[in-house]
């Protein structure tokens, strides 16, 4: 049973169980903070080499404000409550798209501590940052850094910036949110493909829901099937799309 959004209901959630049955561990409590130590040394670097601004530059800062993101979202939002975007989340309008998944779970629901973890760790530490590193060793991966970017836009703006329109009301994360989807946008638009980045960015949101159904419904381990899918989701596609695109346009050119 997911808690109505509180004060309280981050750390009631965290002193709960996961949905698997186990106890919430220090590093699902605590990843958050990891992310805000990465914006703040990230943000540094970043100013230090600002005037070498390219497409790199650009995949580390999608890096660098999604950490922000999630340290708005999962270590305190601006209210001062702690852990607050899974209950938010849980009994939010978007949580509609689970209601068959949750109804009989007891348990937090669609989201819990180690789902959360496994998603943001994989997604921003991991796969943004290894689709950066390939882009500087080889650049048909370029791309790949733009769509990473589309995968910020359409977090920020279905998932943070329209709720909060539609409810009038605030949520963990959409303050950033309002920063980051501007921000995206105008990256993507530069990148030449915009609506390819749009649409990636669903097909990653759309892998991301139906890797939660997935878990709950068979069952699954929660961990290795959450880094699985969006390793598949957010690293392994936008490196072949990138591929892809630009070895047809090298056929194209020559």
């Amino acid at each position: 049973m997911s808690l109505r959004a509180s004060a309280e209901s981050g750390l009631e959630v965290l002193n709960r169980t996961n949905a698997d049955g186990s106890a919430v561990s220090w590093l699902e409590r605590n990843w958050p903070f990891v992310s805000w130590a990465i914006f703040l040394f990230g943000s540094g670097y970043l100013v230090a080499t600002r005037r070498q601004r390219n497409e790199l530059w650009l995949g580390w800062l999608s890096v660098v404000m999604y950490c922000l993101h999630q340290s708005e979202e999962h270590a305190y939002d601006l209210r001062g409550w702690r852990y607050s975007f899974v209950p938010s989340f849980n009994t939010g309008p978007l949580s509609v798209m689970f209601e068959e998944t949750c109804a009989k779970v007891e348990t937090s629901c669609p989201l819990d501590p180690k789902g959360v973890l496994y998603v943001n760790a994989t997604v921003v530490w991991v796969d943004f940052s290894l689709c950066t590193i390939a882009a500087s060793f080889n650049p048909k991966f370029l791309l790949a850094i733009s769509l990473n970017w589309g995968m910020c836009f359409v977090n920020a703006l279905a998932g943070h910036v329209m709720p909060a329109l539609l409810t009038k009301s605030y949520n963990p994360g959409a303050v950033q949110s309002a920063i980051m989807a501007p921000m995206a946008l105008l990256i993507i638009q530069r990148s030449g493909r915009p609506l390819l980045c749009i649409a990636y960015g669903i097909i990653g949101h759309w892998l991301l829901v139906m890797g939660v159904k997935i878990t709950f419904k068979f069952q699954t381990d929660e961990a290795l099937t959450m880094s699985a899918f969006m390793l598949f989701a957010n690293l392994v596609l936008p490196l072949a799309i990138s591929h892809h695109v630009a070895t047809k346009q090298s056929k194209k050119s020559n």
